[in-house]
């Protein structure tokens, strides 16, 4: 049998210069390297070893690109402090009850979460325990041949860095990954994140409803949090930077801290610290005058960026083609696009207008690969592009330093190197296209925009919101996390979240859900502050609940609901033409009450509902009919709920005649929720013994529900296949033509084998619902080799199991 959603994993290959096999090597002009091996690929993603050792670089580069001390993977400062969060995750990683466990490290940018997961990780191997990291793929990235996982020892621990950054779909995917399910040892995922919020409490419920697993989450706080830390940081940086620099040690007791270290709260920050302390060090190598704020001691070593540059385009045994000033522009495009496969970059570098042909575009490119090669020991990066400046503080300052000012005010840094052509560079580069397709590197660049507007104010008023404002449908492909941190920007002006608010989803959307419920929050906080009229302000909190409600923000769509319903009923009561909001406000009330699992309380605010509803369409059937149905239905299945069946069948039964009459009028309107009270009507029959007539519904379900799915299979091919695989299982209750219910759940695998493919989290749990069903027929029919083959895949890839259901 054919396993969705995995690709085949074999003993070893060659992929480019690089071979995975027994032993990994990488072999170029630098010299035979190891390399972390690469156990599962994915389109989206790929798990590896995580990296066992410092990356070691040559005092050459270092003279000519201080920066890359900075980089967390050469280690060049020594670890230090951190014992209480190392404390923690070590009691985390060894508590012996969960099979799988998550949790999230978060905190700012320059933080130290990269150092202190690196040495956790060490840690761990001495422990005994297989460490893994898993990484996103470039779009357009070729496969890599993968090597067969180990045995896994104590324990696996996976990394996953920048989650936040992740596809709400791809990282629910990795979450549920067969790979991390199949052995019987513990599982540790420790996820490293900038901010927490909203999409982390969305993913922590997911994580506790469809992995059954315990997610928690670990708030990183500053290591130089005093003004003697900070002192002992920055000398203990200093002195190591003096030594790898080859200033001689006598003279580093002359470099000392910068004026400001007690007071500026940036150097709460390590990499701050770090990056005043290279900076200082690095002037008095060459003779200059200190920086004397975190700003400046970007600029400076950006400024040894591009004396480097220069030094390359110059050199005349190693020239390059390119001149500083083409080489400053394409490190900004890299900062925004993050590293591309090569022909994504030569399709941004025509795109912001660095090259306008193939050739042009290639000699740029390899003349910035040669200036920042990706990672030596990471396979997957061997061909791509557009490698960006590390750490990402210091891109995100070279964003910020070299783009101009809005006309009229000063930059934030007075006499910073800008260039005038960085002011159009992300419109340019994000511009949708004739065919409204979005560039591969929208969501990277939407991001790192939005992070760099954080600290970088001209970069919001000049670039982010402009951007937004003229172009607000590139906000749909900007990503959950990216749309809750520009909800989140402080200085946010509004006018952006009210241009992009039209173009979101009506509906649910997995990869959206919780950056639109992010926007809808902000902009019901104002709109809530700035409006008093009571209808307004009720219909507010109901939208707000919705979105909410999408996100799996259950307890905050609760109040809003909560919010709403009380200001419908003190509506209500003065004037009873607010009746139908008040109906509508209890449906959904009902809802989020039945979520959070307070079901008699949801059953108690939906038959209210269904009593306005039922006198409503008494007194005006044409505007109500509709409404009160569905109410019917909501009800028929909280009384389901609490065990009422009898009295949930009758209320669905009503539902079925009146959705029946409405249909008859006009199908397109309600066929689709004639289909769905028909389903539920052959469930609820079952559920009292009459499992003959359940099959007449469920069976009328599915010939509907055919219909609308051939004339738009993307909305309803959903429903067709949840159809299916409840007429097969009546009849397998009834103990009636298991071939026929057979052949329904093939049909309805084959569709959810399709819908998988897009959204994994979402339909993978009704695909193993009807696998499992599957197998019990074929048990019945006597076909006991393809059932053994659907149980094995099932235990395989059941989450949270070890190897057998």
């Amino acid at each position: 049998m054919t396993i969705p959603g995995t690709s085949p994993a074999g003993d070893g290959g060659v992929h480019g210069n690089t071979f995975n096999g027994p032993t990994a090597i990488q072999a170029d002009d630098r010299g035979t390297q190891n390399i972390q091996f690469v156990y599962q690929w994915k389109p989206a993603y790929r798990i590896e070893d995580f990296p066992a050792a410092p990356r070691p670089v040559s005092a050459r580069v270092l003279a000519e690109q201080p920066s890359r001390l900075l980089r967390a993977a050469h280690q060049v400062v020594p670890f230090t402090g951190r014992r209480h969060d190392l404390d923690k995750l070590s009691r985390w990683r060894d508590d012996p009850a969960p099979q799988m466990a998550v949790r999230l490290v978060h905190g700012p940018g320059g933080q130290g979460k990269t150092r202190l997961v690196a040495r956790f990780a060490d840690l761990s191997r001495e422990a005994a325990w297989t460490v893994w990291q898993a990484a996103v793929n470039e779009t357009g990235a070729d496969p890599i041949a993968t090597s067969s996982p180990p045995e896994s020892g104590t324990g696996i621990l996976l990394v996953v860095d920048y989650a936040e950054r992740w596809p709400t779909p791809d990282l629910r995917r990795l979450l549920q990954e067969p790979l991390l399910h199949r052995t019987r040892a513990p599982v540790r995922i420790l996820l490293l994140a900038r901010p927490a919020g909203i999409w982390w409490e969305s993913l922590e419920t997911w994580i506790d409803d469809t992995l059954d697993a315990p997610a928690e989450s670990h708030p990183l706080l500053p290591l130089a949090d005093d003004p003697v830390a900070r002192d002992a940081l920055f000398r203990q940086a200093r002195d190591r930077f003096t030594d790898q620099l080859g200033l001689p040690p006598d003279q580093a007791a002359r470099i000392v801290p910068p004026p400001d270290l007690d007071t500026d709260t940036d150097y709460a920050q390590i990499l701050t610290i770090h990056i005043a302390a290279l900076a200082a060090v690095d002037a008095h190598l060459h003779h200059e005058s200190a920086p004397t704020n975190p700003a400046r001691a970007s600029a400076y070593l950006l400024k040894r960026e591009r004396a480097h540059w220069s030094a390359l385009h110059q050199s005349p045994s190693q020239p390059l083609s390119s001149t500083p000033e083409a080489m400053g522009r394409a490190v900004l495009t890299a900062t925004l696009t993050r590293p591309l496969a090569r022909a994504h970059g030569q399709s941004a570098l025509d795109r912001i207008g660095l090259a306008d042909s193939t050739a042009a575009a290639n000699a740029l490119l390899d003349d910035h690969r040669y200036c920042y090669p990706p990672p030596q020991a990471d396979p997957a990066r061997t061909a791509t592009v557009l490698e960006p400046l590390y750490p990402d503080r210091l891109g995100e300052d070279f964003l910020g330093l070299t783009t101009p000012a809005n006309p009229g005010t000063l930059h934030p840094v007075p006499k910073a190197v800008t260039d005038d052509w960085a002011h159009q560079a992300a419109e340019r580069l994000l511009h949708p296209t004739s065919t409204n397709t979005a560039a591969p590197w929208t969501r990277d660049a939407l991001t790192v925009l939005i992070e760099t507007a954080r600290r970088w104010p001209h970069i919001a008023t000049g670039q982010l919101y402009p951007l937004l404002k003229k172009h607000p449908e590139l906000a749909l492909h900007a990503g959950s996390t990216a749309l809750a941190a520009l909800a989140g920007l402080d200085s946010l002006d509004l006018t952006v979240l009210e241009a992009i608010e039209p173009h979101l989803p009506a509906g649910r959307h997995t990869d959206l859900d919780v950056g639109i419920a992010a926007i809808a929050a902000r902009l019901a906080r104002h709109r809530l502050a700035t409006t008093h009229d009571p209808a307004t302000r009720a219909r507010i909190h109901q939208a707000l609940a919705m979105r909410q409600s999408y996100a799996g923000l259950r307890h905050e769509a609760l109040t809003a609901g909560q919010n709403a319903l009380s200001a419908w009923r003190d509506l209500s009561r003065t004037n009873p033409a607010h009746d139908p909001g008040l109906a509508a406000s209890l449906s959904n009330l009902g809802g989020l009450l039945s979520e959070v699992g307070r079901r008699r309380e949801a059953l108690t605010a939906t038959q209210e509902a269904v009593e306005i509803y039922r006198r409503l369409a008494a007194d005006n059937p044409a505007t109500h009919d509709p409404d009160l149905p569905a109410s019917l239905s909501n009800l028929g299945a909280g009384l389901s709920e609490v065990g009422r069946h009898k009295e949930a069948l009758t209320a669905t039964q009503e539902a079925v005649e009146i959705y029946r009459r409405l249909a008859a009028d006009n199908p397109a309107t309600h066929n689709s929720a004639l289909a769905r009270s028909l389903s539920n009507l052959g469930g609820l029959l079952s559920e009292v013994g009459r499992h003959k007539e359940a099959l007449i519904p469920a069976q009328e379900a599915v010939q509907i529900y055919r219909r609308l799915a051939a004339d738009n299979p993307t909305t309803h091919d959903p429903d067709l296949a949840t159809s299916l695989t409840n007429w097969a299982w009546l009849r397998f209750e009834a103990q009636q033509d298991a071939s026929g219910a057979l052949q329904a759940t093939g049909e309805a695998v084959e569709i959810y084998r399709r819908l998988v493919t897009a959204v994994p989290a979402q339909f993978l749990p009704p695909l193993r619902n009807v696998l499992r069903l599957q197998a019990d027929l074929l048990l019945r029919l006597g076909r006991m080799q393809e059932a053994r083959d659907i149980r094995s895949w099932l235990a395989a890839n059941a989450p949270g199991s070890n190897s057998q259901e």
